[in-house]
Protein backbone atom coordinates (compact mmCIF):
# COMPACT_ATOMS: atom_id res chain seq x y z
CA UNK A 1 0.00 0.00 0.00
CA UNK A 2 2.68 2.29 0.95
CA UNK A 3 4.19 2.18 -2.81
CA UNK A 4 0.82 3.10 -4.13
CA UNK A 5 1.71 7.49 -4.86
CA UNK A 6 5.10 6.44 -6.15
CA UNK A 7 3.87 3.89 -8.73
CA UNK A 8 0.80 6.54 -9.51
CA UNK A 9 3.65 9.53 -9.70
CA UNK A 10 5.96 6.90 -11.92
CA UNK A 11 2.63 5.91 -14.56
CA UNK A 12 2.05 9.23 -14.67
CA UNK A 13 5.16 10.95 -15.81
CA UNK A 14 5.69 8.23 -18.28
CA UNK A 15 2.16 8.28 -19.79
CA UNK A 16 2.33 12.29 -19.62
CA UNK A 17 6.10 13.02 -20.53
CA UNK A 18 5.16 11.23 -23.64
CA UNK A 19 2.32 12.96 -24.47
CA UNK A 20 4.09 16.13 -24.29
CA UNK A 21 6.83 15.20 -26.72
CA UNK A 22 3.58 14.18 -29.36
CA UNK A 23 1.81 17.49 -28.59
CA UNK A 24 4.09 20.03 -28.41
CA UNK A 25 6.22 21.48 -30.78
CA UNK A 26 8.69 24.73 -30.84
CA UNK A 27 6.61 27.42 -33.05
CA UNK A 28 6.40 30.45 -31.23
CA UNK A 29 2.43 31.20 -32.30
CA UNK A 30 0.69 27.50 -31.51
CA UNK A 31 3.19 25.53 -29.14
CA UNK A 32 1.18 22.57 -29.18
CA UNK A 33 -0.28 20.64 -32.20
CA UNK A 34 -3.91 20.70 -32.28
CA UNK A 35 -5.39 17.06 -32.12
CA UNK A 36 -7.25 17.61 -35.24
CA UNK A 37 -3.54 18.75 -37.14
CA UNK A 38 -1.96 15.25 -35.74
CA UNK A 39 -0.73 12.84 -37.98
CA UNK A 40 -2.84 8.71 -38.15
CA UNK A 41 0.48 7.52 -35.78
CA UNK A 42 0.75 10.20 -33.70
CA UNK A 43 -2.88 9.92 -32.93
CA UNK A 44 -2.84 5.86 -32.46
CA UNK A 45 0.37 7.02 -30.33
CA UNK A 46 -1.68 9.24 -28.16
CA UNK A 47 -4.81 6.95 -28.48
CA UNK A 48 -2.46 4.08 -27.13
CA UNK A 49 -0.95 6.06 -24.49
CA UNK A 50 -4.45 7.44 -22.42
CA UNK A 51 -5.13 3.88 -22.49
CA UNK A 52 -1.91 2.78 -21.13
CA UNK A 53 -2.06 5.19 -18.63
CA UNK A 54 -6.10 4.26 -17.74
CA UNK A 55 -4.45 0.02 -17.55
CA UNK A 56 -1.97 1.04 -15.33
CA UNK A 57 -4.05 3.08 -12.98
CA UNK A 58 -6.32 0.09 -13.01
CA UNK A 59 -3.39 -2.37 -12.36
CA UNK A 60 -2.44 -0.33 -9.19
CA UNK A 61 -5.93 0.14 -7.66
CA UNK A 62 -6.91 -3.44 -8.53
CA UNK A 63 -3.42 -4.13 -5.91
CA UNK A 64 -4.04 -1.71 -3.62
CA UNK A 65 -8.05 -0.82 -3.08
CA UNK A 66 -8.17 -1.61 0.11
CA UNK A 67 -5.88 1.21 1.19
CA UNK A 68 -8.44 3.77 -0.33
CA UNK A 69 -11.79 4.92 1.79
CA UNK A 70 -13.88 3.49 -1.31
CA UNK A 71 -16.52 1.59 0.60
CA UNK A 72 -17.11 -1.15 -1.68
CA UNK A 73 -13.47 -2.54 -2.05
CA UNK A 74 -14.78 -4.41 -5.09
CA UNK A 75 -14.96 -4.09 -8.85
CA UNK A 76 -16.97 -0.77 -8.70
CA UNK A 77 -14.02 0.73 -6.45
CA UNK A 78 -11.68 -0.09 -8.60
CA UNK A 79 -13.58 1.06 -11.66
CA UNK A 80 -14.77 4.42 -9.67
CA UNK A 81 -10.78 5.06 -8.13
CA UNK A 82 -9.13 4.55 -11.97
CA UNK A 83 -11.49 7.01 -13.37
CA UNK A 84 -11.03 9.68 -10.66
CA UNK A 85 -7.10 9.30 -10.66
CA UNK A 86 -7.35 9.34 -14.43
CA UNK A 87 -9.72 11.73 -15.40
CA UNK A 88 -8.77 14.39 -12.56
CA UNK A 89 -5.18 13.57 -12.91
CA UNK A 90 -4.95 14.68 -16.81
CA UNK A 91 -6.97 17.73 -16.34
CA UNK A 92 -4.52 18.92 -13.43
CA UNK A 93 -2.11 17.52 -16.01
CA UNK A 94 -3.76 20.19 -18.68
CA UNK A 95 -3.54 22.57 -16.00
CA UNK A 96 -0.27 22.72 -15.19
CA UNK A 97 0.79 22.91 -18.87
CA UNK A 98 -1.33 26.11 -19.45
CA UNK A 99 0.68 27.44 -16.54
CA UNK A 100 3.82 26.56 -18.19
CA UNK A 101 3.10 28.20 -21.48
CA UNK A 102 1.17 31.12 -20.35
CA UNK A 103 4.31 31.39 -17.96
CA UNK A 104 6.78 31.39 -20.95
CA UNK A 105 8.56 28.06 -20.41
CA UNK A 106 11.00 26.64 -22.98
CA UNK A 107 10.24 23.68 -24.62
CA UNK A 108 13.02 21.82 -23.08
CA UNK A 109 11.86 23.37 -19.34
CA UNK A 110 8.23 21.83 -20.29
CA UNK A 111 9.41 18.57 -21.37
CA UNK A 112 11.45 17.92 -18.34
CA UNK A 113 8.73 19.05 -16.24
CA UNK A 114 6.42 16.93 -17.83
CA UNK A 115 8.65 13.62 -17.49
CA UNK A 116 9.35 14.38 -14.18
CA UNK A 117 6.41 16.05 -12.49
CA UNK A 118 3.30 15.27 -15.26
CA UNK A 119 2.32 12.40 -12.26
CA UNK A 120 2.14 15.10 -9.04
CA UNK A 121 -1.39 15.43 -10.19
CA UNK A 122 -2.20 11.57 -10.25
CA UNK A 123 -0.74 11.04 -7.31
CA UNK A 124 -2.37 13.70 -5.49
CA UNK A 125 -6.15 12.53 -6.75
CA UNK A 126 -4.71 9.06 -5.03
CA UNK A 127 -3.49 10.44 -2.08
CA UNK A 128 -6.86 12.04 -1.49
CA UNK A 129 -8.59 8.72 -2.13
CA UNK A 130 -6.27 7.05 0.46
CA UNK A 131 -7.04 5.78 4.23
CA UNK A 132 -5.52 7.86 6.22
CA UNK A 133 -7.10 11.29 6.91
CA UNK A 134 -3.70 13.11 7.19
CA UNK A 135 -3.10 11.85 3.78
CA UNK A 136 -6.31 13.06 2.74
CA UNK A 137 -5.92 16.32 4.46
CA UNK A 138 -2.21 16.91 3.10
CA UNK A 139 -3.14 15.81 -0.48
CA UNK A 140 -5.68 18.47 -0.69
CA UNK A 141 -3.69 21.37 0.75
CA UNK A 142 -1.01 20.79 -1.86
CA UNK A 143 -3.44 20.80 -4.75
CA UNK A 144 -5.20 24.10 -3.32
CA UNK A 145 -1.86 25.90 -3.13
CA UNK A 146 -0.65 24.11 -6.61
CA UNK A 147 -3.93 25.82 -7.93
CA UNK A 148 -3.49 29.00 -6.17
CA UNK A 149 0.44 28.99 -7.68
CA UNK A 150 -0.55 28.71 -11.21
CA UNK A 151 -3.82 30.98 -10.91
CA UNK A 152 -1.39 33.44 -9.65
CA UNK A 153 1.31 32.98 -12.48
CA UNK A 154 -0.93 33.50 -15.29
CA UNK A 155 -1.68 36.69 -16.67
CA UNK A 156 -5.75 35.71 -17.74
CA UNK A 157 -6.13 32.18 -15.87
CA UNK A 158 -9.98 32.04 -17.45
CA UNK A 159 -9.15 33.19 -20.92
CA UNK A 160 -5.91 31.29 -21.28
CA UNK A 161 -7.19 27.69 -19.86
CA UNK A 162 -10.04 28.32 -22.62
CA UNK A 163 -7.96 29.38 -25.39
CA UNK A 164 -5.44 26.17 -24.66
CA UNK A 165 -8.29 23.73 -24.77
CA UNK A 166 -10.02 25.01 -27.68
CA UNK A 167 -6.67 25.02 -29.56
CA UNK A 168 -5.82 21.63 -28.27
CA UNK A 169 -9.51 20.12 -29.30
CA UNK A 170 -10.15 22.79 -31.84
CA UNK A 171 -7.52 23.92 -33.50
CA UNK A 172 -8.23 27.73 -33.22
CA UNK A 173 -6.18 30.79 -32.82
CA UNK A 174 -7.19 33.35 -30.15
CA UNK A 175 -5.23 36.31 -28.96
CA UNK A 176 -6.54 37.54 -25.67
Amino acid sequence: MRWQIPIVWLIGSIVTGTIAVILTNDHDLVPITPLPFLTGPEMAALVALVVVLFLGLYAVGWRTIKATWLRWQDLRSVLLWTLLVGVVGLGGWGFAAAVTFDAGFSLTAQLILAYTCGGLPFALVAGMLLRPWRLNAASVMLTVIAVLVGLTIMRHPLQTLVAYLELLVGGGIRVY
